[in-house]
């Protein structure tokens, strides 16, 4: 049929409905197709984001767990006493302190602990036939007791290390009716093996951590060992410690296991073997111990708001295929002129939409019988170009929060934390004089480096504590505690530091205070980044001064220092995360802005307040209030 015989309304109808069909065709594709790509790439980041920190903090735990057993062995390889009830009673304390630990222990090789095994045969309560000192203070069955370790000269916590002369961390094994794993540290002596210093932490303790994390709607958490054996699973309790992944006879598990067992993290979708259901697993390795964690979520739930949002913009677009098709009608019908100019209008926005740009608008300076086509057009245009660029803006912001989150996470990526507590530990064993009899000068380059290795470590610790912060993975132990105790702890963290400076520290505490409820080691951190602080800013032969006095409803804490002061209005902002008051004082005083932001992080935890009062060139002072 010749398009000369079809009626100019028809044509004029098919022109814009055609015209109109490929604008918002190629509009909603590329927003769909944006869009639901960016919320899916979203969703795998946060899994992965989660699945890594939850690995973050239990590598962080193991690492704990072995340097209080690196505490013993160093311990007792300088120790000289040969004195087992003190021995017994420092292990004994050491458990007490980790509530987390279900065992702490020695062994020795026959008489090397004190050359008197003989005596001490048969001996209760932690002495077996041989005589050896193998004290094992546990919590197995729930009371705190002490027993001699069994099965040493057999089992891998006591072979491994004696054969290997290096740390061990073991796979779980039974021991007692308890599966547990073992942090092992040898005892070496002119290089000659001695014997071993460790810690248990049983299974359960891992699987009633794991058994809680959750994901999305349904996902769950669970752990396993580099070899495969599950460590933990919120279902089946059944499969702990006897169930390796290969077991699951799925090649996708399988290519998983192979993973986990080199230290690699992935994911991998496959079928949940505990639901049945499509699932994406994702996991991440616990480099200590190469333990790795996995976060299993269905993956109906995952993309669930993906398929949402979708299925809105199809059925926006559709309305408004709708609503121009009626349009489009409309004017058709009424039309009395040539549309030409129309026609080739919607075709040149076509060719722009098609390839990505919405910034073309519909020439509107027609005859008022057919504005409403080009008006109408440009109004969606200019909503769909609006929606455009705000998902652009929160791409753009999406992408600066993923590169600051890398950049804060590779602060603390080699590690740190375990290596500072043992330089800072033999350091301290030199400078005590432990390790043998050093001279005056180098008692002062010693505690240099011990106070360095101070502000080192609360360096880390900050960045760790802001890290946890964002994955909101920061737990409070709250108990009565008092007051004094922690600001006499906190003088005699930050002495050293303030004597380094030439400043003089001042205590203006009463004798008594009322016991509050708090979290002690948390206000000590908080004390002790006041304290830095006024040190950094205060110059020499300064004085900072610590005090504490009682109010109606609440405790107030003071830290006033005689430095250089802080503008006012810079006030407000010193709370804030990363701040730094300008450029001039970071250059010449360093710091990562972090200090008070977790200060007052820890306030708000307590429910109290902090707030500064300062003057240029006469000192600042840092009042806390905290609730009876």
């Amino acid at each position: 049929m010749k398009m000369d015989n079809v009626p100019l309304k028809v044509k004029l109808i098919l022109y814009i409905g055609f015209s109109v069909l490929i604008v918002m065709a190629a509009t909603t594709a590329i927003i769909i197709s944006t869009t639901t790509s960016q919320h899916e790439d979203l969703a795998y980041k946060k899994s992965i984001e989660k699945a890594s920190n939850y690995a973050n903090q239990f590598n962080s735990d193991m690492q704990s767990n072995m340097a209080i057993a690196r505490t013993i062995s160093s311990t007792l390889t300088v120790y000289n006493s040969s004195d087992r009830e003190e021995v017994n009673a420092f292990l004994r304390e050491i458990l007490i302190d980790n509530p987390n630990l279900i065992g702490t222990y020695t062994a020795f090789e026959p008489n090397e602990f004190d050359g008197r095994d003989s005596e001490f045969v048969n001996v209760p309560p932690d002495h077996d036939s041989t005589g050896r000192f193998v004290p094992y203070w546990n919590k197995i069955g729930g009371t705190m007791f002490v027993e001699p370790l069994l099965e040493y000269e057999t089992l891998d916590y006591y072979q491994l290390p004696k054969e290997l002369e290096e740390e061990v961390l073991t796979e779980p094994y039974l021991y007692q009716g308890e599966l547990i794993a073992s942090y092992v540290v040898p005892i070496m002596r002119d290089g000659e093996f001695v014997g071993i210093g460790g810690v248990d932490v049983s299974l359960n303790y891992i699987d009633e951590i794991v058994s809680n994390v959750t994901a999305f709607e349904t996902g769950y958490a669970f752990t396993t060992s580099n070899t495969g054996i599950l460590l933990s699973h919120p279902v089946h309790k059944e499969w702990i410690g006897s169930k390796t992944l290969d077991d699951f006879d799925d090649p996708e598990i399988a290519r998983m296991a192979d993973d986990i067992l080199v230290g690699k993290g992935g994911h991998v979708e496959t079928i949940d073997p505990t639901t049945g259901e499509d699932a994406i697993i994702f996991y991440e390795p616990v480099r200590t111990g190469n333990y790795s964690f996995i976060l299993v979520i269905p993956k109906e739930d995952m993309l669930a708001d993906v398929t949402a949002l979708r299925n809105e913009l199809i059925l926006i677009s559709s309305l408004a295929l709708i609503f121009m098709a009626g349009a489009a009608y409309l004017v058709a019908m009424s039309i009395t002129r040539p549309i030409n100019e129309i026609v080739s209008n919607f075709a040149y926005i076509s060719n722009s939409a098609l390839k990505g740009d919405l910034k073309r608008r519909a020439e509107t300076d027609v005859e008022v019988d057919f504005r409403k086509i080009p008006s109408g057009l440009n109004d969606i245009l200019d909503s769909l170009q609006t929606y455009s660029d705000e998902l652009e803006e929160a791409n753009e912001e999406l992408k600066s929060l993923d590169q600051m989150k890398d950049s804060f996470l590779s602060n603390v990526s080699h590690e740190l934390r375990t290596p500072l507590t043992s330089i800072k530990g033999y350091t301290q064993n030199v400078y005590d004089g432990t390790l043998g009899d050093i001279n005056d000068q180098q008692k002062i380059s010693l505690g240099t480096v011990l106070r360095n290795s101070d502000r080192l470590r609360r360096l880390v610790d900050s960045l760790l504590y802001v890290s946890q912060a964002q994955a909101e993975i920061i737990e409070y132990n709250f108990r009565q505690c008092q007051l004094i105790d922690i600001m006499n702890n906190t003088v005699m963290d930050t002495v050293m530091l303030v004597e380094a400076n030439d400043l003089h520290l001042e205590k203006k505490i009463p004798s008594e205070l009322p016991l509050i409820v708090a979290d002690e080691a948390r206000l000590n951190d908080m004390l002790n980044n006041l304290i830095d602080n006024a040190i950094k800013f205060t110059p020499a032969s300064g004085v900072i001064t610590l005090g504490a006095y009682e109010e109606e409803k609440y405790l107030h804490i003071t830290v006033r220092d005689t430095g250089i002061g802080i503008p006012d209005d810079l006030i407000p902002n010193l709370f804030s995360k990363f701040y730094q008051i300008d450029s001039s004082i970071r250059r010449k005083y360093g710091g990562t802005g972090l200090g008070l932001y977790i200060c007052k992080e820890i306030v708000d935890a307590h429910s109290g307040e902090i707030w500064i009062e300062s003057e240029p060139h006469q000192g600042t002072t840092v009042h806390v209030r905290l609730p009876k």
